[in-house]
């Protein structure tokens, strides 16, 4: 059965970025206009002079960060209520928001609803559900993205990556079944299928276990890819998992918590 959000519902998922009706004063896009013709070009060179980018690689990669919100709201509710979201990319848009300078779209998804999950076979569900945001939702933008831009998909791949380690090591509880369970296929055992044109699950390359760097007293996941961010304004400022800044570290141990 099919039902819209409850209000605390929507209230939880407001922390990522999600709103329940768009402001009329702030500007919009259908997510599904972008993959159309030169669409995504022209949002890009939008979102370049949004956030002062010197090229549109920068710019396709900082969305992809922005856009990957839309895989944590969606994950969450899945992980967190037992719950599928049902929406397209032509009725999810992204709201135009800054806070404190920063370009944070928020999304809006026109006519959500969800489903929760059948008695049976979760497993068959969950599948379903995966290739649905992966192969439907992530993927085609993904692609443009890469074509409008040239940049490398591994880049692309690992901003959605980093988003939801974030999701399952830092938001929901790490002890709580459901999403360890779903954490641990959808990085590890989710097979390429559900994620588009893929042999093999583009999240695989990035699960490295953290590294305890004593220069930052913490334990950090170092990406294998740069995603350009320091490249933004005249600070310059890396990334706390940028490779380029994390190895100048040489006192790196891996983590055996």
């Amino acid at each position: 059965m099919y039902d819209p959000l409850t209000e605390q519902e929507s209230v939880e998922l407001s922390r990522f970025r999600y709103v329940d009706v768009l402001d009329q004063e702030s500007t919009s896009v259908s997510i599904g206009t972008l993959i159309h013709s030169d669409n995504m070009k022209t949002f890009l060179e939008d979102v370049q002079a949004e956030i002062q980018a010197p090229d549109l690689n920068v710019a396709a990669s900082v969305f992809m960060k922005r856009f990957a919100f839309v895989a944590v709201i969606y994950l969450y509710a899945l992980s967190s209520w037992n719950k599928r979201l049902h929406f397209n990319l032509d009725s999810l848009y992204l709201q135009s928001s800054k806070r404190e300078g920063n370009w944070l779209p928020e999304y809006y998804f026109n006519h959500l609803l969800a489903e929760s999950c059948p008695n049976g076979d979760r497993v068959k569900w969950r599948d379903q559900a995966l290739e649905h945001l992966f192969k439907e939702i992530l993927s085609p933008i993904l692609e443009s993205l890469a074509q409008e831009s040239k940049i490398s998909r591994f880049i692309l791949w690992e901003n959605i990556a980093v988003y939801l380690f974030w999701l399952y090591e830092k938001v929901l509880d790490p002890q709580q079944t459901l999403g360890k369970q779903d954490y641990q296929y959808i990085v590890e055992q989710a097979p390429g299928e559900l994620f588009g044109t893929y042999k093999r699950n583009p999240l695989q390359l990035y699960t490295d276990e953290p590294v305890f760097l004593e220069e930052l007293n913490e334990s950090i996941r170092i990406r294998k890819t740069c995603c350009f961010t320091y490249r933004l304004g005249a600070k310059r400022t890396y990334c706390k998992t940028c490779p380029l800044y994390c190895k100048k570290f040489s006192t790196g141990k891996r983590n055996k918590n």
